[in-house]
């Protein structure tokens, strides 16, 4: 699938969505994990800008816990390490017009459900956030 972002500057994306098996299922609060999942992609579509081969993927499967893995993968410039520590503390953003609140508020939401949300990254290659529930 490819899709393009109605923000101004946003490249056009090619997104993947890999679910195993098709009729997984998840029991949390629909609006919540919604938000969740936005605020990822949105993060995901600004990290991609200016990228010609934009490409993120959307992936969800059982993990060897028995827990529910949702992965939202980018292959945008990566975070530095840096501030690896910092992208969860409430108001700490790279942004010029972020809030630095989606991503605590993500990781809140996870918590709630019993979940976490976690964070890998390799500078120049891709961002995988990893949603635990």
């Amino acid at each position: 699938m490819i899709l393009n972002s109605t923000e101004p500057n946003f490249p056009e994306v090619k997104i993947d969505i890999c679910i195993a098996p098709e009729d997984l299922k998840i029991f949390a609060d629909p609006n919540l994990m919604g938000q969740v999942l936005l605020n990822l992609m949105k993060n995901a579509f600004y990290a991609l800008r200016g990228r010609e081969d934009a490409h993120i993927t959307l992936s969800a499967e059982h993990g060897p816990t028995g827990k529910v893995l949702i992965r939202v993968r980018a292959n945008g410039p990566g975070i530095p390490p840096e501030i690896m520590n910092e992208i969860f503390v409430p108001f700490f953003t790279t942004k010029e017009e972020g809030s630095g609140i989606g991503l605590s508020v993500s990781r809140q939401i996870m918590r709630m459900h019993g979940g976490n949300l976690k964070v890998s990254s390799i500078e120049g290659k891709e961002t995988v956030f990893t949603i635990i529930i």
